[in-house]
């Protein structure tokens, strides 16, 4: 929806130089005039107002220059889609008909309706215009999509494989249509190609995207492989529960802004799934309730790490070694992941010398800890100083075989 809204304000834009122009070219004389000149400057409040995002704005302008000027199909369509940003469903509906019946063949105002009726899981009223999207334009991706998603949901699978199967050749990296595509083979018992859209769904899709282990679970457990189904569940119900996780602490910080421990756990569940750039916001909130608090300069400094951006972790690094203070019983083994993460810093930036300072200070700390021997190895084979790093794999190895021994 939100590309779709992109690309129609992007027309917009054209469609609003185009009334500009007409209007100053047009001769108009008298009360005439005045009243047009009115319906301009009303367009053009709405569309300044549906590019800055304010849709209520832009509602009760186009509504006020329809008011005198109802023959103008495509300001219904705008209309509508500010209705549909606010989510008033049945509102964008009725605008959309009235741009409709003005230009019945209007592809986006069609494709508008299509939407706004899916949305209001009103499945056999969004098909017809759908259908007539793709009729009119072959190439249209998004009308496919949509329309087969529709046909899923109505339980028309074979149709949903054909409509889906083209949406895919026009948008070949859609993971949500892959997901669809899965479903509708596997409510015909296609399991082979039921499995193979989900995994496609997992390539392409977000990370942690929990349906398709959903699909892929079921498509096993049908086929009698129970044990890949069986996984497949657990991985879905996981990421589901860290999907209501996120959620819970997301409004808990909405209600409560200054809630550091809901903020602190939400830093935790995204660093966990791997999720840094948000949790580069929610750490920097963090800092900002608890600015003498190390382990969210030391989160802080894992997240731009993974994100490729050295200069600020070896900030965050240094903030937290600063705070920790000197070692001690307790933060020996912190600061030593501490330094590692800035050994990992100063290497991406180049600054070998340091980098190897940090590692070392590290493996001083903690020696037993495997992976600061694997780092060090790495980067003096880098450097061409074979010697220090078959060292520093071989203590790499013996120390991950004793943690192996240990567990």
């Amino acid at each position: 929806m939100q590309k779709w809204l992109k690309a129609g304000v992007a027309t917009g834009r054209a469609v609003l130089l185009a009334i500009t122009v007409l209007c100053l070219c047009w001769p108009l004389e008298g009360h005439g005039a005045d009243a047009h000149s009115t319906y301009v400057q009303h367009v053009e409040h709405g569309f300044v107002r549906l590019f800055q995002g304010d849709n209520q704005g832009a509602i009760a302008a186009f509504e006020a220059a329809l008011a005198s000027e109802p023959a103008h199909y495509e300001i219904h369509h705008y209309l509508g889609m500010a209705y549909a940003q606010e989510q008033f469903w049945k509102k964008a509906v009725d605008a959309y008909q009235r741009s409709l019946a003005l230009v019945p063949d209007n592809i986006e105002a069609l494709y508008s309706l299509g939407v706004a009726h899916f949305r209001m899981d009103e499945w056999e009223a969004a098909v017809a215009p759908l259908q007539r999207v793709v009729a009119l334009s072959p190439q249209h991706a998004r009308g496919y999509e949509v329309l087969g998603k529709a046909q899923v949901k109505l339980r028309h699978y074979a149709a949903a494989v054909d409509t889906l199967t083209q949406a895919l050749a026009l948008k070949p990296n859609a993971a949500g249509t892959y997901q669809e595509l899965g479903t509708a083979y596997l409510n015909l018992k296609a399991y082979p190609a039921a499995i193979e859209n989900f995994k496609q769904a997992l390539q392409f899709g977000p990370a942690r995207y929990a349906e398709p282990h959903y699909g892929l679970g079921t498509a096993y457990l049908r086929m009698g492989n129970r044990e890949k189904g069986r996984e497949e569940m657990r991985v879905y119900q996981q990421l589901q529960k860290e999907y209501a996780e996120y959620e819970r602490l997301s409004r808990l910080t909405r209600a409560e802004p200054k809630n550091l421990e809901g903020w602190a756990g939400l830093a935790s569940l995204l660093i966990y799934q791997k999720n840094y750039a948000e949790a580069v916001r929610v750490l920097q909130k963090c800092i900002e309730l608890a600015p003498n608090e190390a382990n969210f300069y030391h989160g802080l400094s894992q997240a731009f790490v993974n994100l490729g951006y050295p200069k600020p972790a070896a900030e965050a690094a240094r903030k937290a070694i600063q705070l920790l203070g000197p070692a001690n019983e307790s933060s020996r083994s912190r600061l030593a992941v501490l330094y590692n993460t800035l050994g990992s810093a100063y290497a991406m930036q180049g600054d070998a010398q340091q980098a190897i300072s940090a590692y070392r200070k590290a493996i001083e700390l903690n020696g037993a800890q495997p992976y600061f021997h694997l780092n060090l190895a790495k980067l003096y084979e880098s450097l061409g100083r074979h010697g220090l790093a078959q060292e520093h794999y071989r203590a790499y190895e013996h120390y991950k075989k004793m943690a192996a021994q240990e567990k």
